[in-house]
């Protein structure tokens, strides 16, 4: 480590996305590896893991005398919006139809969405933190002069917006968007992802990094002997191909039954089966009851969400590894498979041939005799499927460093360290307009002299007669203050230092809806922000809110 280290006494974690089981797919396997592997390198750094209740427990195996758990959310979010929207649709019919569309088209993701323990901006502040990593890309608990690591691992909603529904497609570009605009630096998954993120982000290309997932190990000698777990299941080593995969869409488990029927059509063997792990859930239920009606029940399995040490089994015993996804931010799975000396055959789409090289069977997705045709090779080709293992393991092993990545990982996170800059921002305001009890307001230095205008609007059934707001910087009060009654708009004006900085703005008294208006809206708010810009000079204004959503 270098002489910065020092700067990184604490670092925090948000692991708040992290679900029960195997939900998170290889994100989460590569967040635990990776974590373990700071905590190592860096003995005299401090890292806070943020939690959620469901995962808390489970992420006790985190543990270390430098690395501990900060339970921040009592439960998971039900769904990926904030219960915002039964209030919210209330309040649609009373904004003017320009707003009314924004809102629809981003969603309801607060601009900084944050749990009871963080409404005062201070979480991070609270526990003396230097950083903040989020390895799920959103920057949830960020904090204005805490310097913010994002990491993202593909743009599917992008390539293929088809796969979710509006509301999903929203709430993605707004996880997208909050993290080009305030994370000091962005790691990517794979050059694939990078380049992706640029084009979509318009990133300034230093501020992203390519960091590839440095996982892969040989599978325990004793796999290949561990019987049980095949009987368990009716297998026989070698008469099966595997597909570890969670059967979301882009896993494209629909033409991988059709091209296995046709393979099995076309001369494969008829011992030779088809396993398909992943957890389980109505798009399971839905590609049990499709491959029962395409005749191939006896000849597919679908064995639900496995533990680590039963999938390396299945994994050290199959004949072939076929992965047919859609879309990829790296593909984990085939590079496990190849350090497994298993042959693989994937797509050729997306980040999979950038992983897989030569070292693999490529085939179109979307095109099911191309995959019949692999599958075919994969248990008959015998010469093939040896030169591919040779490759694999090869490949596998440029893959294999993982302590490389870490180093990787701390090498942005310094950088990070070293390039904090303010620039103009606003946080504290949810995307449907509502402020809670604070605003905060980064603003870039400037030439000229520069000011902050606020218009608001406090609606005529707020429980509160009157609204003040406050405005403060660095803890001493700033400026004027506003108080405007409810049923009225206003507007708040306040002188900024040209040398740029924080400023917080408090608002009192605050209400939460869904112990006075009914419903079931449970975040603390206060009034309805409808514009905030910065003045700089006589002509140059720059719009803090609404936030944009990246394209």
């Amino acid at each position: 480590m270098s002489s910065r280290s020092h700067k990184l006494r604490t670092i925090a974690v948000d692991l708040t996305p992290i679900l029960p089981g195997g939900e998170n797919g290889g994100a989460k396997i590569f967040v635990l590896e990776l974590l373990r592997g700071l905590a190592t390198l860096a003995p005299q750094t401090q890292f806070i893991l943020l939690t959620q209740a469901t995962s808390h427990e489970e992420l006790a195996i985190l543990d270390r005398p430098n690395m501990r758990r900060l339970m921040v959310l009592g439960a998971a979010p039900a769904s990926p919006q904030p219960k915002a929207i039964g209030l919210a649709s209330r309040l649609l019919s009373r904004l003017p139809a320009g707003l009314r569309n924004a809102i629809s088209s981003i969603g309801f993701e607060p601009a900084n969405n944050t749990s009871d323990l963080n409404e005062s901006g201070q979480l991070l502040r609270a526990h003396g933190v230097d950083l903040l990593y989020c390895p799920f890309t959103a920057p949830t608990y960020f904090e204005m002069g805490v310097p913010t690591v994002c990491t993202i691992y593909d743009l599917q909603h992008k390539t293929y917006p088809q796969f979710f529904d509006a509301a999903e497609v929203a709430h993605r570009d707004h996880i997208f968007a909050s993290a080009c605009r305030r994370a000091t630096a962005i790691t990517a998954i794979s050059d694939y992802s990078r380049r992706s993120a640029i084009r979509h982000g318009n990133l300034d290309p230093t501020r992203i990094r390519t960091i590839h997932l440095r996982m892969a190990q040989g599978i325990d000698p004793d796999a290949k002997h561990d019987e049980g777990v095949l009987t368990k299941f009716g297998l026989t080593p070698q008469k099966y191909l595997l597909y570890p995969a969670n059967f979301w869409k882009h896993k494209n488990h629909e033409m991988l039954l059709t091209a296995f029927g046709m393979a099995c059509h076309t001369g494969l063997a008829p011992d030779v089966k088809l396993v398909c792990t992943g957890a389980p859930g109505a798009r399971r239920d839905w590609l049990i009851n499709a491959s029962h009606a395409m005749n191939l029940a006896d000849r597919v399995l679908f064995p639900g969400y496995l533990p680590s040490a039963e999938l390396a089994v299945l994994l050290a015993n199959c004949r072939g590894v076929v992965f047919p996804s859609l879309y990829e931010g790296f593909g984990l799975p085939v590079i496990e498979a190849m350090a497994a000396g298993v042959p693989v055959a994937c797509s050729n789409t997306a980040s999979l041939p950038e992983v897989a090289t030569d070292a693999a069977i490529l085939f179109d997705p979307r095109v099911p005799t191309q995959m019949a045709q692999a599958i075919i090779s994969l248990v008959q080709d015998q010469a093939l499927c040896a030169n591919l293992k040779e490759r694999g393991r090869l490949r596998a092993a440029e893959f294999s460093d993982s302590k490389r990545m870490v180093a990787e990982y701390w090498q942005i996170f310094e950088y990070a360290m070293d390039n904090v800059k303010y620039e103009d921002l606003l946080t504290g305001a949810y995307a449907d307009g509502w402020a809670g009890r604070c605003l905060d307001i980064q603003v870039a230095p400037a030439v000229d002299s520069q000011s902050l205008e606020m218009d608001l609007f406090a609606p005529d059934w707020l429980p509160q007669p009157m609204v003040t707001l406050q405005a403060s910087r660095y803890g001493k009060k700033c400026g004027a203050t506003l108080t405007m009654a409810r049923g009225s708009k206003a507007k708040f004006l306040l002188p900024l230092d040209a040398v740029g900085g924080c400023y917080q703005i408090t608002i009192t008294p605050t209400f939460v809806p869904s112990q006075t208006t009914g419903g079931d809206d449970h975040r603390v708010l206060a009034v309805n922000l409808e514009k905030c810009v910065l003045l700089r000079g006589e002509s140059a204004m720059v719009k803090l809110f609404p936030e944009s959503v990246a394209a």
